[in-house]
Formats: C-alpha cells, sequence, structure tokens
C-alpha cells in the first residue's frame, strides 16, 4: 500500500459527480492544495434547463459556471499556491458521457479535446458527491428518484466502460436507513424492484404520486430517505460490474471545521437558514425534546474520509467490493440541542447579525401546548403586528410569509434534527483512522469527529454565516449591537405597558388588589420619606 497519500494521488485522473455541491467543492480544493501534483479533475456538469427552478446554471456553459466558482475565498489558498490552479479542472456538460464515442468537445479554458472515448480511457478515481441536497419544499417523490437514482444508474453505466478505474467513492446519507434500529455497516436492500418502481412513476401524474408516496416509502421518513435506500440498492446490484466502491453515509453537513477555513459555508447547504431564522430573531420556539441529539458533521470530515477511502480501495485492488463507513456525530461526539441553543443565543448576542427582527432567543420543548404558545405569542402575533406596521408605512409586508416557509421547512426537517443519538457501527471507521495513524500524517486528512469541540465550532458556524452567506463584515458590530440593544428597549417597554394595562383593568375589578395596590404604594413612599428624614438630620 502506498505509504503517503498525497503521493498517491501524483498524476491521478479524478472524475467528480456533483462538483457544484458544497461537499464538492471542498472536495476539488482539498485535493488541489494537498495533492498539488495531481492531473486532471474532470467535472461533468448537469446543466439546469427547467424554468420553473431558478438555477444560476441554466444560462451558462460549465466553463462559465466553474469560471464564477473559481472567484470565491474558497480557493484561495490555493491560488495563493498556484495561480493556474484552474488548468487542472475540466468541466464539461454531462450529456458527453451518455452521447457516442464519435461525439467530443473543446475545452476552450484549457484547450483540450474531450469525448466519451478519451475520459473512459483514463480516469482512475470517481467521487460521486451529487446526491446530499436536502430541498423538500421543491422536490417530490419522483424528481427525489430522478435525482438520486436514475441519474445515478445512467452515471454508472458510463463507469462500467472506464478501463483504468480501480475506486469509487460514493457520498451517501446515514438517513437512508433511519427507520433501523441499529445501522450496521452494510447494505439494507430495498424490497421494491428498481426499474418496476422507475416504469411506475413514469406514466403517474403528480396527484397520483402524492398519494403512493406513503405506501411506497413505507417506513421511511421521507422522499429524500427513500431516494437514498434506494441508490444504495442500485449501487449493490451493480458492484459485481464496478470497481472497488466505498459509501459514506453522512448526517446533516455543516459548516467547516478546520479546511478550507473555520466556518467556511455556502447558503444552499445544511441547516443556515434555520440558524439565519434563530440568528436574525424570526425563530424562537422548536418543537423537540432538548435531550436530542442534533447530528451535524463538519463538512471537511467527510471530505478528507472520501479521499482516504479512495486512496485505501484502490491501493487494495479488491473488486467487487463495497466497503461503509457511517460518518456521523451523535455516536462518537454527540451535541444536544440544550446546549446547541444555549451557546447559539450566547454566541450569535456577541456576534449579531444585521437587520434582525428579534433579539435571538431560541427555546426547545417537547410540550406541544408551550409549543403553540411561543409559535402564537412569539412567532405570530409580532409577525402580524409588523405587517401592519410595514402596510402603515406603504412598504410590501412579507413577514407572515417568512413564517409561514420556517414553520413548513420545521416540519420537513423534524426527521433530521430532532432525533435520538442514531446508533450505528464505526468499526470500519475505526480501522480505516489506524491505518492513516500507522502509514501516513493523520492531520492531513483528519476525520475524527471526536477532537471536536463544539462550542467552537458553533462560533465559527456563525461567524461563517456571517461573512460568506450574509456578507456582513465581522469587524463591524456597532450598528447591529445598537440594534439590538434597541430591540431590547422596545421589548421592555412593550412589557411594562402591557404589564401596567392588565394590572389597572385587574385592580379595577378587584377591590381586594385595588387596596393591595395602595398598600405596595403606601409603603415604598413611605420608606422613601423616610430614607430622606434619616439623610437631613445626618447632615445636619
Amino acid at each position: 500500500m502506498t505509504s503517503s497519500i498525497n503521493d498517491f494521488y501524483d498524476g491521478k485522473n479524478i472524475l467528480i459527480f456533483g462538483s457544484t455541491t458544497f461537499p464538492g467543492k471542498v472536495l476539488i480544493e482539498k485535493l488541489l492544495r494537498s495533492c498539488p501534483n495531481i492531473n486532471k479533475i474532470y467535472c461533468p456538469i448537469q446543466l439546469i434547463t427547467n424554468k420553473s427552478k431558478l438555477n444560476i446554471n441554466q444560462h451558462f456553459s460549465p466553463i462559465d459556471i466553474f469560471a464564477e466558482i473559481y472567484t470565491t475565498k474558497l480557493f484561495d489558498r490555493v491560488r495563493y499556491n498556484n495561480i493556474k490552479f484552474q488548468e487542472k479542472i475540466i468541466p464539461f456538460d454531462i450529456n458527453l458521457l451518455y452521447s457516442s464515442l464519435d461525439n467530443e468537445i473543446i475545452n476552450y479554458e484549457n484547450q483540450e479535446i474531450l469525448s466519451y472515448k478519451n475520459i473512459q480511457n483514463i480516469i482512475d478515481i470517481c467521487f460521486y458527491m451529487a446526491n446530499n441536497s436536502i430541498d423538500f419544499i421543491e422536490e417530490n417523490l419522483k424528481e427525489m428518484i430522478q435525482t438520486n437514482v436514475i441519474n445515478l444508474k445512467h452515471n454508472l453505466s458510463f463507469l462500467k466502460t472506464c478501463t483504468k478505474l480501480k475506486s469509487i467513492v460514493y457520498l451517501s446519507s446515514i438517513y437512508a436507513n433511519i427507520d433501523c434500529p441499529y445501522i450496521d455497516e452494510c447494505i439494507y436492500p430495498c424490497s421494491i424492484e428498481p426499474d418496476k418502481l422507475f416504469d411506475a412513476l413514469d406514466w403517474m401524474d403528480k396527484e397520483m404520486i402524492a398519494l403512493a408516496t406513503p405506501k411506497l416509502i413505507g417506513t421511511k421518513p421521507n422522499a429524500f430517505s427513500f431516494s437514498h435506500w434506494l441508490a444504495e440498492t442500485i449501487l449493490s446490484n451493480e458492484q459485481k460490474n464496478l470497481p472497488s466502491m466505498s459509501i459514506i453515509r453522512v448526517s446533516i453537513i455543516g459548516a467547516s471545521w478546520k479546511e478550507p477555513y473555520p466556518g467556511w459555508v455556502e447558503k444552499s447547504n445544511g441547516p443556515n437558514e434555520f440558524f439565519v431564522a434563530a440568528g436574525r430573531g424570526y425563530l424562537r420556539s422548536m418543537k423537540g425534546d432538548s435531550n436530542d441529539v442534533l447530528d451535524i458533521i463538519p463538512v471537511d470530515i467527510p471530505v478528507n474520509l472520501s479521499i482516504v477511502a479512495g486512496w485505501q480501495k484502490y491501493s487494495e485492488n479488491n473488486n467487487n467490493n463495497i466497503t461503509i463507513y457511517n460518518c456521523t456525530s451523535s455516536g462518537l461526539n454527540p451535541f444536544h440541542w440544550q446546549e446547541m441553543s444555549n451557546y447559539f443565543i450566547e454566541y450569535s448576542k456577541r456576534i449579531p447579525y444585521e437587520h434582525a427582527f428579534r433579539r435571538p432567543n431560541l427555546s426547545v420543548t417537547n410540550h406541544s401546548l408551550i409549543h403553540d404558545s411561543y409559535r402564537f405569542f412569539s412567532h405570530l402575533i409580532p409577525a402580524y403586528l409588523a405587517d401592519i406596521g410595514l402596510c402603515l408605512i406603504g412598504h410590501k409586508p412579507h413577514i407572515v410569509n417568512i413564517y409561514k416557509n420556517l414553520h413548513r421547512t420545521l416540519i420537513q426537517l423534524e426527521s433530521f434534527t430532532i432525533r435520538e443519538e442514531i446508533q450505528c457501527s464505526y468499526d470500519n471507521l475505526n480501522s480505516l483512522r489506524q491505518l492513516i495513524i500507522e502509514t501516513n500524517n493523520f492531520n492531513d486528512f483528519y476525520f475524527d469527529i471526536r477532537a471536536l469541540h463544539w462550542p467552537t465550532y458553533i462560533e465559527s458556524y456563525l461567524i461563517g454565516i456571517k461573512r460568506y452567506i450574509l456578507n456582513e463584515n465581522i469587524n463591524c458590530l456597532n450598528h447591529a449591537q445598537k440594534h439590538l440593544n434597541n430591540l431590547r428597549n422596545i421589548r421592555w417597554t412593550f412589557n411594562i405597558i402591557i404589564l401596567i394595562l392588565l394590572w389597572r383593568i385587574f385592580i379595577s375589578k378587584r377591590p381586594t388588589a385595588r387596596n393591595l395596590w395602595y398598600f405596595i404604594i403606601n409603603f415604598f413612599v413611605a420608606k422613601f420619606v423616610r430614607f430622606f428624614k434619616i439623610l437631613s438630620a445626618g447632615n445636619a
């Protein structure tokens, strides 16, 4: 087995499906920075043409898409070491992989002629990072199956023809088998035959699919989990025709821990909308047990694990073999919602976001009555009052719509965010970690979540959202802090006015309450007068 992972990737040609996803971009950056002598990274791009989905990719070529990606801060460290790093990245239309052998295109940026045949004959390792985005609002079961299963099957057809390919790394989800009480490092075959399901979904309309979905997914919490379960079944069925394969099952992918920068994050990934909503004071209550586990895994953990797994499988050279790694935090370094809430409130007030709606304050409760009360008094009433205020000053009301979308998203994410510890096996993960310690510098490709310090990570996460998603200056906090102070003063003033009004109504109806009120006033006035008499006598 090659002693150095860095040296192993020298001269290798890499194929990455899902190169424009959050983990895909981080993977490219890590390969270029830690393995600078890598030959080429080929990135097939699925161009979006559906006008109902507002995607910046739909009007640009693959080269244009990556030209924009190159300008981000993500590649600053790579750019510092090699200003021409983009010459190693070859983006192209994924349809080239489904075309005839004679079809070819020219990559004008690198002046390289690409065809099905020459890509087929040069790829050494394939990383499949395309199936880990979560979008429950826009995608139904049919679209999930198309994205996560049918596209996978088409891409596997191409990989079967690659003559030099010796290692495939597939990024899956631990939630594919979340209905199992204990998730072992094996594939749990789907009882539904994939091809028959594809044929059935092909002629069914949206209404029929919506009616059939609960029966089809069975004990799975949603279409996302079911589609990943089906994808793993496809991989198991096709493994005899493919090179050695690693499947990495991740939980919720969050901001980076260390690389490329602490807190590096993108808008379209993970629980970022949740953090933004809570940081700006929109989200005040969540339904769930505060002792449940929030299973977040920093993006650089599965990325490093993928690189190491690709090296291990290639060096092992054992075809028709699948190794599964369960990559979660709950079983190795659990992080409970109560802890997250406490750290979040502390850091979000210390590093406030601009344009906050209310001061950050997040409560997690499993009592339905308390949660519904919070939603009514802390979400809906302020939202309607704010929209009334916007209408009065001539602006378009939008706060109520924000809360409707937020509540819908939270309900859909409950099966992922609010749950007990995920029970699963880590034998393969531990074995690979031990192998790296014995043969390499583990710090170069770390994936040990046990060393993560959660308070520091949450602070970096919130700073990352402020810098990379909200594009706010981390060094200019005075304006945001002043805004939070004004919101606090408004809240106190409002609460005092409401309290006085309620008390006045109460004492006007109850003689006993009125007498008690007069007694308290007289008591404090008497104490005040006595204090000044004593003070005057002392001065005399």
